[in-house]
């Protein structure tokens, strides 16, 4: 992590009155933290009335592991939505080789642990992932922001699963 006044000087930034970006870490769950900006924030996102998402709780971002030796997973940012949806958020400043398979990995571990023994699978409730990229992830391309969905190649029939690329 840069430290500070090298952040203000690739930014332009001296003044007295700058704290920290908002792709710092710490920064971003800090904000996340505050429920009315987690709340604007996934409305955005989602494009949807910030007024129609009534609620949203910050869950442990530590993934279960089943074995002393399982991967270890730590999320930025995770949150439960009124209708059980649960969204996973993570800001990535450098850039990373194998990021989606990072992201299929934490997504895959959220989705398997809803379920417990004899509960049945329309039981799943809809994953979400979102990454906050800065670095280009798609090259090539000028697209801000994407979804990403599992789908059926043929009639495009999508999953209740999506992932969103910012």
């Amino acid at each position: 992590m840069k430290s500070e006044d090298n952040i203000r000087e690739a930014n332009g930034r001296d003044d007295d009155n700058f704290i920290m970006l908002p792709t710092v870490d710490f920064c971003f769950k800090g904000l996340m933290n505050n429920p009315k900006v987690r709340k604007g924030f996934i409305a955005a996102l989602l494009k949807k009335d910030p007024e129609s998402i009534r609620e949203t709780v910050l869950l442990p971002t530590v993934l279960s592991q089943e074995y002393q030796d399982d991967k270890l997973g730590i999320l930025d940012v995770r949150v439960l939505m009124e209708d059980k949806t649960q969204i996973d958020m993570e800001m990535q400043v450098a850039y990373f080789d194998y990021w989606d398979a990072r992201v299929l990995f934490y997504l895959s571990k959220i989705f398997a642990d809803q379920l417990k023994k004899g509960e049945p699978y329309e039981s799943l409730k809809k994953c979400i992932h979102i990454s906050i990229l800065d670095f280009i992830h798609f090259e090539k391309d000028t697209k801000c922001c994407r979804t990403i969905c599992f789908c059926d190649e043929k009639t495009g029939k999508k999953s209740q699963n999506c992932l969103i690329w910012t």
